[in-house]
């Protein structure tokens, strides 16, 4: 390549796709692309920099350290652009776009749901739309470009670990309580829960580790009968005698009939609802008007409590 040629932002950003995907196939669906079309747009980015950019493996495509360093490059360089046009929706009064959400079950059909209508209402200009997805997966798609935001949640004594060029917001904090069969209205101390079967998200899982941890602390190891991620299922399960559940406030369904849920006494654990976005995507009007509603939506949720500020 003469040094005064200018690489070709189309076929960089295919490459990047190619990295993200791990495959030829992938990056063509990400990119609205056929196969073919992505592999020629390769084959001339490889031309232009005489550099190979991928190794074919028989598990897929993996790009070599050059590919991997101009995918960097790349990145960088779709956040410059992305700050440039927050810059100017900004300067125009710009209130109109789509935001792209990936949200944690729990939170999406709480805070997120809630924010969405009354955007509806408010904002006829701005379109939402909302993928649910466990934190790992919802900030793998905010890295991927794939969402504007990633609505997590992060428990106490289980720290979310979040990349550098990405910052959080929380919209909520809520306690965890537990879940029992009704009737009854006593509040349980942790440890009188000890003799019980457990339903429970899975150890793996930062609901699970945190509860698992809580429980011995308080003295024994949860007898798990029941585990899944599903908190409809694990509700569901405390109501047909499974066993007992202590889950976050907002992910028990208020209309599963049959459980009761109780602030457990000695017990303060609690779990954060975060929005995460990169820095470029904060400075979108659409996007500021989308988080003030849904740390609105925060405020609102009984037990819940969230700060106020910005980014």
């Amino acid at each position: 390549m003469a040094n005064h040629d200018v690489l070709d932002l189309g076929r960089m950003r295919v490459l990047r796709e190619i990295g993200l995907r791990g495959s030829i196939a992938g990056a063509a669906r990400s990119l609205g692309l056929t196969a073919s079309a992505v592999s020629q747009q390769l084959a001339l980015l490889e031309r232009e920099t005489r550099a190979a950019l991928v190794d074919r493996t028989p598990q897929g495509v993996v790009l070599t350290g050059a590919g991997q360093a101009l995918a960097e490059r790349t990145g960088q360089v779709l956040e410059v652009l992305a700050r440039a046009q927050a810059d100017l929706d900004r300067s125009v009064g710009s209130l109109a776009g789509t935001v792209r959400i990936a949200a944690v079950a729990s939170a999406g059909a709480t805070v997120v749901s809630s924010a969405v209508s009354a955007l509806r209402a408010r904002h006829r200009g701005i379109e939402v739309s909302v993928v649910a997805a466990e934190p790992a997966a919802g900030i793998d798609l905010l890295l991927a470009r794939d969402v504007d935001l990633a609505v997590v949640d992060e428990y106490d004594q289980v720290p979310l670990a979040l990349p550098d060029y990405v910052s959080a917001v929380e919209l909520c904090r809520e306690p965890l309580v537990a879940v029992l069969p009704a009737p009854g209205r006593r509040r349980p101390r942790l440890a009188d829960l000890a003799g019980q079967d457990w339903v429970m998200p899975p150890e793996g899982a930062a609901c699970g580790q945190a509860v698992r941890a809580a429980c011995r602390a308080a003295g024994f190891e949860p007898r798990v009968t029941w585990e899944t991620d599903d908190m409809l299922l694990l509700a569901t399960a405390v109501a047909a005698g499974h066993g007992v559940a202590v889950l976050p406030l907002q992910s028990v369904a208020p209309n599963v009939p049959g459980v009761r849920t109780a602030r457990i006494a000695g017990l303060d654990l609690h779990r954060t609802l975060r929005a995460v976005a990169r820095a470029s995507a904060w400075n979108r009007p659409v996007v500021g008007a989308v988080l003030d509603q849904m740390r609105r939506a925060g405020r609102r949720l009984p037990g819940g409590r969230a700060t106020r500020g910005g980014p």
